[in-house]
């Protein structure tokens, strides 16, 4: 059983539908100032942190795109069990650099290139540091180390983005647009349809633990990453494990 069962995820869609809320954080999503992107994908380099809400809107998405979700949930699983030894593009960025998911993207992909570089700088500083850090926990806790390329990997300020309206998004304004979508969560979490704990995860952790008990999955990423070689053969199985899941 997986930390984030199907019914309770189908469940919450349904329920989001019935009472609007996926339709309120598309316009919420409509809300956020278009500009000119040269689509060169550099940004698109981490699994990006997203809500309940955003995840039950990508879920639908691809569960209604079959083909889709087959394709991408492989390197879903790849990015996931191999973080920790290689950095590997968004998972769902296809082989011409375009999002597969692009209609449903999340907030922090459509606010990416609106941050002042003040703003982004100290915020990449300060997930360098973190990195850092969560590496030197690593190696003492458990005895490997994390590929350095991975963890002084930077994702660069985007110089060339180009708002439309020429201004690009304070501090206050980015919150905002998180806070309205946290108020949606609230509503889902509210009704309590679904059992999970409320902590920050990425697109990548979401689907991970809609497959996975978090403990199994994390567990099984460590033994990965303490012998590579040997942890190629155990993602196969995985693979394998989820591929029959899908029938």
């Amino acid at each position: 059983m997986a930390s984030i069962k199907r019914d309770e995820i189908e469940k919450s869609i349904a329920y989001a539908e019935k009472n609007g809320i996926l339709e309120k954080l598309n316009k919420i999503y409509n809300t956020v100032p278009s500009g000119k992107c040269e689509g060169c994908a550099k940004c698109c380099m981490e699994s990006v942190g997203i809500n309940l809400t955003e995840f039950l809107n990508i879920y639908k998405y691809l569960k209604e795109r079959p083909e889709i979700y087959n394709k991408y949930i492989d390197k879903v699983l790849d990015y996931y069990f191999m973080e920790y030894k290689e950095k590997k593009p968004c998972p769902f960025l296809d082989e011409n650099k375009r999002c597969a998911i692009y209609e449903v993207r999340p907030l922090n992909c459509r606010i990416f290139g609106h941050w002042y570089k003040s703003d982004y700088n100290l915020n990449l500083d300060s997930i360098k540091e973190k990195n850092r850090d969560y590496r030197d926990l690593m190696k003492a806790r458990y005895g490997f180390e994390i590929n350095e390329d991975v963890v002084e990997y930077r994702i660069e300020y985007c110089e060339k983005f180009i708002p439309d309206n020429g201004e690009r998004l304070s501090k206050e304004e980015r919150l905002s647009y998180l806070d309205q979508i946290m108020i949606l969560d609230s509503q889902i979490y509210s009704k309590g349809m679904i059992d999970i704990d409320f902590r920050d995860r990425g697109i990548v952790e979401y689907f991970i633990d809609s497959l996975f008990f978090t403990d199994t999955s994390y567990n099984m990423k460590i033994k990965i990453s303490q012998d590579f070689d040997k942890g190629e053969k155990v993602l196969k199985r995985i693979k394998k494990i989820v591929a029959v899941g899908k029938k």
